[in-house]
C-alpha cells in the first residue's frame, strides 16, 4: 500500500470524523472466528441468480430445508439481464405446442406468480391481452392460436370481430382478435429482489454470492462433507478481473444460466449443442400524454419465423422504470452475447454465430425476417409502421426511446427454435443438473418445481415437504421462513 494511504488509513482510524463511530473492538479475552481455510461448502449450488435459478433455488430451501443452498449470479445484483429487461407480461400459453413441458409451466406458472405477487403485495395486474389479426388474411392464425390455448387448458379465450375489439379498445382497428382475459403484467425483477430477500431469510446459511462468474467446475472424489462422497469445486472471477479466484464446493449443482447457459453446461462435460443464439429487442414507449392509447397488452399474430412475437403495446408495473405503456419490441440478432446496442459486437462471439449450423439453417430459411429485423432496429419509423398495424393513429413523434432487452434461443441443429425445454441430467459424475430454456418468466415457479423433482430424483434426496395445495400454492407446509404470512 502507498504511504499517503497507509497514512491517511491511520488518521481515520485514530480520529474518527464528528459523528463516526469507530467498530467496536472485541471484549477482553474473546478472539474473532477463525476465516476459513477453504473454499465453503453448500449441499446445493445454483449457477444463475435469474428469475429461474431464484425459484429454483426456493423450490429446493421450501421442499429441502435442511439443505443449504448458494446461488452464484455474475452480476452485481440479481435479475440485471434477462430477467430484469423484458415486455413484463405473465403469459396465458396461448402459442405454445400442447402437451410440451414448456405449455404445462407457463399455463401453471402464470397462476402461481399471480398467487406469489399478490400474497407479497408486489406489483401485478391482470389487464388482458388481445391478439390481433389486422386483415381478413391474418385471421385463420387467430383459430389455430384458439385451439391450441385451449388444448393448454387456457380459461376465457374468446374471438372477437374488429367492431368488438374496437368497444375494449377504441384505437385498436383490426380485422379480429383473440381476448386472453388472463394474460397480465408484473416486474419480474421485483420478483427476483423477493425471492432474493426470501433465500436470506432462511437461517440456514444459504445466500446469494453476486459477482461471481463460474470460469470452472471440477468433480471432487471422496469429500468429506458430501453424503454422497462426490462433490463439485466451483471456481470464478468477478466479471471482467484477473482475480482474486472464487471458490464454492457444492454436493450437487443445477445450472440456470440463461444467456450462458450453454457456456456453463460446457465447463461441466454438458453437449456442446444446441448452441444459444441471442436477439436484441429494443423498446420504445409512448409519451407521458400518450400512455393511455390503449389499456391492454395488444399483440400481432405470429410472424411465423418462430422468434420475435412482433412489435406489440404493453402497460407496464415496473418499480424502477415506471408505469409506461411499451411499444416493441424488435428481434435483431446480436454480434455479442449480451449487446443491449446494435454496435455491440465481439469477435468470440462472432466465430459462436459463424460456427453454429442451426443459425445458418434457420437464417435459411428466414433470410428477409433477420434483415427486416435488423432494419427495424435502427429504423424508427420502419419500427413504428409495425405498430401502425395494430394502432394506426399512433405517430412517430409520440413516442420515446425506451431500454433494450437480451433473450437467448435455442436452435435445433435444423435450424428450427426449440419447441421445449431442455435438461442435461447426471453429468459431471452425476452430481450436476444442466438445464437451457426460453420463456421462463411466467414459467419459473413451475419450471422450478420440474427442476427440483428432477433434481430430487437424480441426486436421491427424497420427497421433502409437501405444498399447501398441489399446483395451486407457491408454499410449502410449514416452511416459515419461505411462507408469506398472507398464505398461512
Amino acid at each position: 500500500m502507498p504511504s499517503f494511504i497507509a497514512r491517511s488509513a491511520t488518521t481515520i482510524l485514530l480520529n474518527p470524523m464528528p459523528g463516526c463511530r469507530q467498530p467496536p473492538l472485541p471484549p477482553a479475552g474473546r478472539t474473532l472466528p477463525p476465516r476459513p481455510s477453504g473454499p465453503e461448502f453448500y449441499d446445493v449450488a445454483v449457477v444463475g441468480g435469474g428469475i429461474v435459478g431464484l425459484a429454483t433455488a426456493r423450490e429446493v430451501l421450501g421442499r429441502f430445508p435442511n439443505k443449504r443452498v448458494v446461488v452464484l449470479e455474475k452480476e452485481p445484483e440479481v435479475a440485471l439481464s434477462q430477467s430484469g429487461h423484458n415486455s413484463g407480461v405473465i403469459h396465458a400459453g396461448i402459442h405454445l405446442t400442447p402437451g410440451t413441458l414448456v405449455a404445462k409451466c407457463v399455463v401453471n406458472g402464470g397462476r402461481l406468480m399471480y398467487k406469489y405477487c399478490e400474497a407479497f403485495g408486489l406489483p401485478c395486474e391482470r389487464v388482458g391481452k388481445l391478439i390481433c389479426a389486422p386483415t381478413a388474411d391474418d385471421a385463420h392464425h387467430l383459430t389455430t392460436l384458439l385451439a391450441k390455448g385451449t388444448a393448454n387448458g387456457v380459461e376465457g379465450l374468446q374471438l372477437l370481430t374488429g367492431t368488438q375489439v374496437a368497444n375494449l379498445e377504441p384505437n385498436v382497428v383490426v380485422h379480429s382478435a383473440l381476448l386472453s382475459p388472463n394474460t397480465g403484467i408484473a416486474d419480474f425483477g421485483a420478483v427476483c429482489r423477493r425471492i432474493a430477500a426470501d433465500i436470506a431469510g432462511v437461517e440456514n446459511g444459504s445466500q446469494i454470492k453476486v459477482q461471481f462468474e463460474v470460469k470452472n467446475m471440477t468433480l471432487l472424489e471422496n469429500h468429506a462433507q458430501s453424503s454422497t462422497g462426490t462433490a463439485v469445486l466451483i471456481e470464478g472471477l468477478e466479471p471482467g478481473q484477473k482475480g482474486p479466484m472464487k471458490r464454492v464446493i457444492a454436493a450437487n449443482v443445477v445450472t440456470c444460466a440463461g444467456l450462458q447457459a450453454d457456456v456453463v453446461s460446457s465447463m461441466n462435460g454438458g453437449a456442446p449443442d444446441p448452441k444459444l443464439v441471442t436477439f436484441r429487442g429494443s423498446y420504445y414507449q409512448m409519451k407521458p400524454q400518450f400512455k393511455s392509447i390503449c389499456s391492454r397488452n395488444i399483440y400481432p399474430t405470429p410472424s411465423g419465423g418462430g422468434i420475435p412475437v412482433g412489435v406489440h403495446f404493453t402497460p407496464t408495473v415496473n418499480a424502477r422504470r415506471g408505469h409506461q405503456m411499451l411499444v416493441g419490441p424488435g428481434a435483431s440478432v446480436c454480434f455479442d452475447r449480451e449487446a443491449y446496442r446494435f454496435t455491440d459486437f465481439s469477435f468470440k462471439y462472432l466465430w459462436h454465430l459463424a460456427s453454429n449450423g442451426g443459425l445458418w439453417k434457420f437464417a435459411a430459411g428466414n433470410a428477409d425476417l433477420a434483415l427486416v429485423e435488423m432494419y427495424r432496429d435502427v429504423n424508427r419509423a420502419a419500427f413504428m409502421d409495425q405498430a401502425r398495424k395494430l394502432i394506426p393513429s399512433v405517430t412517430d413523434d409520440m413516442v420515446e426511446e425506451s431500454f433494450s432487452g437480451v433473450m437467448s434461443q435455442v436452435l435445433e441443429p435444423n435450424g428450427k427454435p426449440t419447441a421445449d425445454f431442455l435438461f442435461e441430467r447426471n453429468v459431471l459424475g452425476g452430481t450436476t443438473l444442466n438445464m437451457r430454456s426460453t420463456r421462463t418468466c411466467t414459467a419459473a415457479f413451475a419450471l422450478a418445481e420440474e427442476i427440483v423433482e428432477i433434481a430430487a430424483t437424480d441426486f436421491s434426496w427424497g420427497n421433502g415437504t409437501p405444498r399447501k395445495s398441489s399446483d395451486e400454492s407457491p408454499f410449502w407446509e410449514g416452511s416459515a421462513a419461505l411462507n408469506c404470512p398472507v398464505s398461512q
